[in-house]
């Protein structure tokens, strides 16, 4: 028996108290301002919880289907005080992320309008953050990895940022030594933010473009213009689904995904090039076999468990497939 009760609740503090240490010797070692600490590692504590410089983001995954929303208050408020209780925090610390139905848009609704924003490094870079006002802080994490490797084969080369988000993969671009980096996304608001980054780190937004634009309508546009750009490599991680009223179309990444990387591969990436496409959708199935990659010379390789970070222990986190064009 402990203040927190028994079962799950001592198991989480427990795991919690490793885990401090175990991240803690793990951020020093590499190096980062911002890391994950724990994932769902036990079933019946179902959180997610980020360290930042300035704070600790917790995520709640619970459902209400096997409880009551009484139950379920009562539940997250015992696993907030066991995060504050272990790492000696107040509620100014700690931000609190719930679970709601995911729609179309939820990538871009605010859910606070605190203003927490901060300025964080990885690898040298910086990225402006926000912890309070979105579900999401404005960087990924789990592509850590994925951006180091973009930006070490960027080197003179061209890169297209496809829902780029806040464009943290074209600063790395650009650290890297991209001629040119081009970024799409619907949002002003995190076409703003992507412009924010690469201003940050040095890099002229004459160089590095950021549109907004529904990145489906601006690849049509795109394949219709003779005269368009083709590129050395791409980024794609489009949501999972998307249902926005500032899409033409519907999109669901499951029964769309072929014919857009078909397309990207054979009108706007360079010979030589490479597109890596990457989703969060734990059901997702590639769609495109060995003999129909092979019959237009392209090679995919799955590189989605090298891409995960080592404080990433959900092996699922992403798939990331990268395709190189012969």
């Amino acid at each position: 028996m402990t203040e927190f009760g028994t079962g799950a609740f001592v198991m989480f503090a427990n795991r919690l108290k490793k885990l401090k240490k175990e991240t803690d010797r793990l951020s020093k070692n590499l190096g980062l301002d911002c890391y994950r600490i724990y994932s769902e590692d036990i079933p019946q504590i179902p959180v997610i919880l980020d360290k930042y410089p300035l704070g600790f983001v917790l995520y709640d995954k619970s459902s209400l289907r096997f409880q009551t929303e009484e139950e379920q208050e009562v539940r997250f408020q015992t696993i907030t005080d066991i995060v504050k209780n272990t790492f000696d925090i107040d509620d100014s610390k700690l931000f609190l992320k719930r679970r709601k139905k995911q729609k179309g848009k939820d990538q871009y609704e605010k859910v606070d309008n605190s203003h927490n924003f901060h300025w964080v490094n990885e690898n040298g870079l910086s990225f402006r953050v926000n912890l309070s006002d979105y579900l999401d802080t404005g960087l990924f994490l789990d592509h850590r990895i994925t951006r180091s490797w973009i930006r070490e084969q960027s080197k003179h080369k061209s890169f297209l940022n496809l829902f780029s988000y806040t464009g943290s993969f074209s600063v790395y671009a650009a650290s890297g030594g991209a001629k040119k980096t081009t970024s799409v996304d619907m949002s002003k608001t995190y076409s703003e933010w992507a412009k924010m980054n690469l201003e940050k780190n040095g890099f002229n937004i004459q160089n590095h473009r950021v549109i907004t634009a529904d990145v489906l309508q601006w690849i049509e546009d795109e394949t219709k213009n003779v005269n368009r750009e083709k590129y050395d490599i791409i980024f794609l991680d489009p949501p999972t689904f998307s249902n926005s009223k500032k899409m033409n179309d519907e999109w669901d990444v499951q029964s769309k995904h072929r014919n857009l990387i078909l397309l990207l591969l054979t009108k706007f990436l360079n010979e030589n090039g490479t597109l890596y496409f990457s989703t969060n959708f734990r059901k997702f199935k590639l769609e495109l076999g060995d003999d129909e990659l092979s019959h237009r010379d392209i090679v995919c390789i799955d590189r989605s468990l090298d891409s995960i970070p080592k404080d990433f222990r959900d092996k699922k986190i992403h798939q990331l497939f990268q395709f190189k064009l012969n």
